[in-house]
């Protein structure tokens, strides 16, 4: 199984045993209209947010943003995700919640649970380092509150979660980054994302769909 990275309730913690940042991260968001394992549950809309090492400018940051109907099946999806990812990246996602009924009658059935997406898309593509957020909503909260980002809380409803899923796999890589790398780097590589932010922000980019 994929490594997990607990990131507890309350303040963002810093890094103690940090590590550089990888190469290229991919800090992935997937939407969907219902818990990925309750019946019927379909993905509306996904973000890679991609973050690639240069040292001519820190850093290069990038968002593929794409939405669905309910239409289109999960195999191609996540085909298009494994398709769109560079080549030995790391993946950065936060971690699938088991419904404590879905667990249940799971165990009582006898058989093995069914692949979470992320585990898709690692079978899919093994060269990637595919690394698990267990992410409290709370940190995340924080993390959009300090750096000003319009994310959709746990209420919100499907379209506005499908807008904001280039801010929810924003702030998951800013948990990654601050819970995971240096002081340095988290200076650095913070410092040229809020600079990309603010570019972005100067020019408005449609909502594409797949």
């Amino acid at each position: 199984m994929p490594p997990f990275l607990v990131l507890q309730q309350g303040t963002i913690p810093m890094a103690e045993n940090s590590r550089r940042h990888p190469q290229t991260v991919c800090s992935l968001a997937i939407i969907r209209d219902r818990n990925e394992f309750t019946t019927r549950s379909a993905i509306r809309a996904t973000a890679i947010f991609t973050v690639t090492r240069c040292p001519e400018a820190v850093a290069r940051f990038s968002i593929d943003h794409r939405a669905f109907d309910r239409t289109t099946t999960r195999v191609e999806i996540l085909d298009g995700i494994a398709k769109r990812i560079p080549a030995d990246a790391t993946v950065i996602a936060r971690a699938s919640r088991f419904p404590q009924h879905y667990l249940r009658e799971a165990f009582a059935a006898g058989g093995p649970l069914p692949p979470a997406d992320l585990q898709l898309l690692q079978r899919e593509r093994s060269d990637l380092d595919i690394v698990q957020l267990e992410c409290a909503n709370s940190v995340l909260e924080e993390i959009s509150a300090a750096y000003r980002i319009e994310r959709a809380g746990p209420g919100s409803n499907i379209l506005s979660r499908s807008r904001r899923a280039p801010d929810e796999s924003q702030c998951v890589w800013a948990a990654f980054l601050w819970s995971q790398c240096s002081s340095h780097e988290r200076i650095a590589l913070g410092t040229a994302w809020e600079a990309w932010r603010a570019l972005e922000r100067a020019r408005p980019i449609p909502f594409g769909k797949a």
